[in-house]
């Protein structure tokens, strides 16, 4: 599953969240809630920025490498929104 936030308040910041395991799996779901995230937004290029700043990290730490800014749990989230000030913009996978 991955999740796509966007802020509430209009910061055009973005959070990402998944339960995948692997990056496989993660960039699949990744690009199928990115496309109707991006669609939905009235500047997509700005979107799809936000969206790919949070979720290379995630990528990266599925990969095994060091990833400092994110926070691991169930699911991995990365972001400086928190999701509760944001709404689903997108959602893709379990």
């Amino acid at each position: 599953m991955v999740r796509i936030f966007a802020d509430r308040h209009g910061s055009g910041e973005y959070v990402v969240q998944t339960t995948a395991t692997d990056g496989s799996t993660f960039l699949a779901e990744l690009s199928e809630a990115m496309a109707e995230a991006v669609l939905a937004s009235s500047d997509g290029a700005l979107a799809a920025f936000g969206i790919l700043s949070n979720a290379l990290p995630i990528a990266f730490k599925l990969a095994g490498y060091k990833a400092d800014t994110v926070a691991e749990q169930r699911t991995l989230l990365c972001g400086v929104v928190a999701p509760t000030a944001c709404e689903v913009v997108a959602s893709a996978g379990r």
